[in-house]
């Protein structure tokens, strides 16, 4: 599946409806270079889960954890990790194996040895135009 986003408001949007379809237990991945909307996403898929707290980048946290309706969400931010290692040694693999909500996680090539077979891959590109983003989705069930 392709988007083409327009703007912030298009990321967040497409994110928050997305968001509504993806079963509790899920792991997505989120990938792409700086500033091409990974955390506008991110935001996005909080509010498709009726999450009302402020979600940010969780860079210095790591990981942060939002209580949502339908499920939760479990936001992590592997940019500051060296490596897999890394990831499981703060716990990460409670995060890849959960039951309580979605994993979502930023920066997921630095990981990407140990994610699950079934994760949600989301490719975000920066494209010519200032605000316009290419969004692409691979693993979905339906697609």
């Amino acid at each position: 599946m392709n988007f083409i986003s327009k703007s912030e408001r298009d990321t967040f949007r497409f994110a928050s409806n997305l968001a509504q379809s993806i079963k509790v237990g899920s792991v997505v991945a989120l990938l792409g270079n700086l500033g091409s909307g990974k955390t506008t996403f991110a935001k996005g898929f909080a509010m498709g889960l009726n999450i009302t707290e402020h979600v940010g980048s969780p860079t210095f946290k790591i990981i942060s954890e939002y209580v949502g309706n339908p499920h939760n969400l479990y936001h992590i931010d592997s940019y500051r990790l060296e490596d897999e290692n890394d990831f499981l040694k703060i716990g990460g693999e409670e995060f890849l194996n959960q039951k309580r909500g979605v994993t979502l996680i930023e920066w997921a090539s630095l990981i990407k040895g140990i994610l699950p077979k079934d994760t949600i891959f989301i490719y975000f590109k920066r494209l010519s135009e200032k605000s316009t983003r290419q969004i692409r989705i691979e693993g979905l069930e339906d697609e």
